[in-house]
């Protein structure tokens, strides 16, 4: 690397990311004057209301109630022996309730007498704001009424009060200390709002020296100059991180203002906060602000790698949207209770920084979960600018159509026959696929869990058929529908079962690290499956996924990458989404295994009836195994015995080889 050109490039675009005011913008003004801005308005909101509902008068009427039992709660109402300083009136009706729903009254009361009790019943609108607020001051002036009857009858019975009514009572003592209870408080709100100012800082950077530089036609410019393109794509990076990495200082003195406001607010109100300590969260700050650094680098490289498809600015906003909305939401984690940081959620972006920031700032310093989100972070940052290092290498995707090109969204009589599927329309089809998944299937598993799982299995399959007559694609060559060779066969049934055996063992693997997750994804098939014959069952999960799904993977997605990439790119991405798809954490690398397979089988033997048949073999072996795998005397063990083991490492290796051999084309790139 030539540190040289990349301390002129670094600076130059760390110049033109200073000449945009938008920049300034939402750098400095942004978190310093709209946060607090924002807080003393909302404060300022918030103690108005409260202030306006305690000073308000509110209108109550009675109806078939005793004139006795009217004036008695009147009485207590507008007295101050309840200790209340609610202002709630009396008001004549003739119609109650039709009064109620006109909102000339807030409530009306009726009573139902028996020998034992008088109950008030409060009538009013849940959908009103001042009507539900005075059912809950009636509510509670009617329950200390109550409670001073009581007290009044058991007197004149010449009883102990506390004895009889209250011979057992509780109290509530808080061992927080008053620096964890404020804590607990900020962990909540400050790590949102910190996220917030990192999408906002490095957001329009991002944008300004990606998809500004196409629009205004400086990026061809910068590519024939004689400089290398990491060079480059480092210098647009790390002036990135910068901005980002600087609003994230920003932000945090601002919110560290907000904090100190909120400090001598209480101070000033409270006589027992004499011995809260700020210096107690030095520790949790500097934390903090280490690894919300390492966050930000990744959420720069993110950004920077969505904005690299876009071609103009307007365009880069409408890519950066779903990222926000996606972000901003996994950003509420921290406002969720019961969610704590842990080895699985130390792993997850976005979410990993809120848990972390919020065990901080209660003083829970686990430094295995803490170098875990640094370095998980750091990591998917140095796996982000990898990727956009390809984009910068990929004239076809720096400079080609981007998200922009989607031939689905075009009138059909403008595309021409024969069109082969894109990249983008494959992701498309996929997305569809799964929301309909997610939606459908969960509200058809409510009431018929196995309807739930292969209904969603019938848009796999036919979205991208549809997709592909829209768009004029030659069926057979889009889905690879040829009659496969008896070589080819007999290679794909070899290689399938080698890859089982691989997949078998790593689901082992897994299993022994993941022993709840293995366990419990057991026990969901086997209550799917319950009541279900095995030729049932064998129909359900092995033939139709075969069908449905190698019809979307292998067919319309692995036929767009491989007209894209070449094939070694094209089966890892087809691969890594197939294992996306399935959602399932355990299931992943297995998947993929068995994906990659799939996807050279059909390569190899230009026919997808080959990958469907290894697919059905491979579910079918599966559902045989959940039937019958407890008559299987060597399936009985807790753990393979090391024969077993052997074997089927053995049988892993020679059944891939093999059938990868069988498999060979003879034009094989």
């Amino acid at each position: 690397m030539n540190t040289k050109q990349l301390k002129t490039l670094y600076k130059k675009e760390i110049m033109d990311v200073l000449r945009d005011k938008k920049t300034i913008l939402t750098m400095v003004v942004l978190p310093v004057i709209l946060y607090p801005l924002l807080f003393l308005v909302v404060m300022q909101i918030m103690t108005m209301i409260m202030s306006n509902q305690e000073q308000q008068t509110y209108y109550v009427a009675y109806e078939n109630v005793s004139s006795e039992n009217q004036k008695a709660l009147e009485k207590w109402i507008d007295g101050k022996e309840d200790g209340l300083d609610y202002v709630i009136k009396t008001k004549k009706s003739e119609n109650p309730e039709k009064d109620l729903n006109a909102e000339e009254i807030d409530a009306y009361i009726t009573t139902s007498v028996t020998a034992e009790q008088v109950v008030y019943e409060v009538h009013y609108l849940s959908a009103v704001t001042n009507s539900s607020s005075v059912s809950d001051m009636l509510k509670e002036e009617i329950t200390a009424y109550s409670k001073k009857v009581a007290e009044k009858n058991v007197e004149k019975l010449g009883m102990d009060v506390k004895q009889v009514l209250y011979p057992v009572d509780s109290k509530l003592q808080d061992q927080s200390s008053n620096e964890s209870s404020m804590g607990s408080l900020l962990g909540s709100f400050i790590p949102f709002l910190l996220i917030t100012g990192i999408m906002t800082g490095c957001m329009y950077p991002a944008i300004d020296i990606t998809a500004g530089e196409k629009e205004r036609g400086t990026l061809e410019t910068l590519l024939t100059l004689p400089i290398g393109n990491l060079e480059l794509i480092i210098s647009k990076f790390l002036s990135v991180a910068t901005i980002s990495i600087v609003s994230v200082f920003i932000n945090i003195l601002s919110i560290g203002g907000i904090v100190f406001y909120l400090y001598k607010t209480v101070v000033s109100l409270s006589k027992g906060m004499g011995t809260f300590r700020m210096t107690s969260f030095i520790p949790a700050i500097l934390i903090s602000v280490i690894c919300v650094a390492a966050f930000a680098l990744f959420m720069s490289a993110v950004v920077m790698c969505i904005c690299a498809f876009a071609k103009s600015f307007k365009e880069a906003n409408n890519y950066i949207t779903p990222l926000t909305l996606v972000v901003m939401l996994t950003a509420y984690v921290g406002f969720i209770p019961n969610v704590e940081l842990s080895t699985k959620t130390a792993l997850i972006p976005v979410a990993n920084i809120c848990l972390l920031m919020k065990n901080l700032m209660v003083f829970k310093y686990d430094f295995t979960l803490i170098l875990m989100v640094l370095f998980s972070n750091v990591i998917y940052a140095f796996v982000a600018v990898w990727f956009l290092s390809r984009i910068y290498d990929s004239e076809s995707i720096l400079f080609g159509e981007s998200f922009s090109g989607i031939k689905l969204f075009e009138r059909r009589k403008n595309i021409q026959k024969g069109s082969l599927p894109s990249i983008q329309e494959s992701i498309l089809i996929l997305v569809v696929a799964l929301l309909l998944m997610v939606y459908a299937g969960g509200v058809m598993s409510l009431s018929h869990p196995l309807a739930g799982v292969i209904v969603p299995q019938f848009f796999i399959g036919v979205l991208p058929v549809l997709a592909c007559i829209y768009i004029k694609g030659d069926i057979c060559k889009v889905f690879s529908i040829r009659k496969p060779a008896v070589r080819s066969v007999l290679g794909s049934l070899v290689l399938i079962l080698g890859t089982a055996s691989l997949s078998l063992l790593l689901s082992n693997v897994l299993s022994f690290f993941f022993k709840e997750n293995s366990q419990a994804l057991n026990d969901q098939y086997l209550n799917l499956l319950d009541g279900v014959s095995f030729p049932a069952a064998l129909l359900l999960i092995a033939l139709t996924p075969a069908v449905c799904e190698e019809l979307l993977f292998r067919g319309y997605m692995f036929t767009a990458f491989r007209n894209r990439m070449s094939l070694p790119k094209a089966i890892f991405f087809v691969s890594i989404l197939f294992a996306i798809s399935h959602m399932s954490l355990i299931k992943i690398l297995p998947t993929a295994l068995l994906g990659a397979a799939l996807a050279y089988a059909v390569y190899c033997s230009d026919s997808i009836f080959t990958s469907s048949l290894m697919h059905f073999l491979n579910n079918g072996f599966s559902v045989f195994i959940l039937y019958y795998g407890d008559k299987i005397p060597l399936l009985k063990e807790e753990q393979a015995q090391t024969p077993f083991i052997i074997g089927m490492v053995v049988l892993a290796v020679a059944g891939i080889l093999l059938g990868m051999k069988l498999l060979k084309r003879k034009d094989s790139e």
